[in-house]
């Protein structure tokens, strides 16, 4: 599916969850209800030998961007957060399955995290108390 994405570019998403959303959007706008496309977010999960690795948004970091990592050597895992202001833009896990829902939702609703960037900055793991302080405020 090709369409716009959150970070304003144009590209390509070879993943299902975007076709779907195009789908969707072009149905209501045919049966008559207006409805904008608000861009589509590139991730991917994969399973290489065991290890899942996920990547969400701008993954990569980069200018204008503050990153958090959590790294545990000896389990094989690996967190990045990625930040532009105190909104959640990228993210990429390696050996992690967990709160992986949170993490794109608040990607894709362009959550503004308030104090939670500092608190997610200084420890990553937080991600889920960051969310339910958010979801349920």
């Amino acid at each position: 599916a090709q369409g716009p994405d959150f970070g304003g570019g144009f590209n390509v998403h070879a993943i299902q969850p975007t076709s779907t959303e195009h789908g969707r959007i072009a149905a209501l706008n045919m049966a008559g209800r207006v409805t904008p496309y608000k861009g589509s977010l590139q991730m991917n999960v994969l399973d290489t030998a065991g290890l899942i690795s996920t990547s969400f948004g701008d993954w990569e970091g980069g200018k204008g961007t503050d990153s958090a990592e959590a790294l545990d050597r000896d389990r094989f895992k690996y967190l990045r957060l990625n930040f532009k202001d105190d909104v959640l833009v990228g993210a990429l896990s390696l050996g992690r399955t967990d709160h992986m829902g949170v993490i794109r939702g608040l990607i894709q609703n362009r959550t503004r995290l308030g104090p939670w960037k500092d608190r997610l900055m200084a420890d990553p793991h937080r991600i889920m108390e960051a969310y339910v302080a958010h979801a349920y405020a």
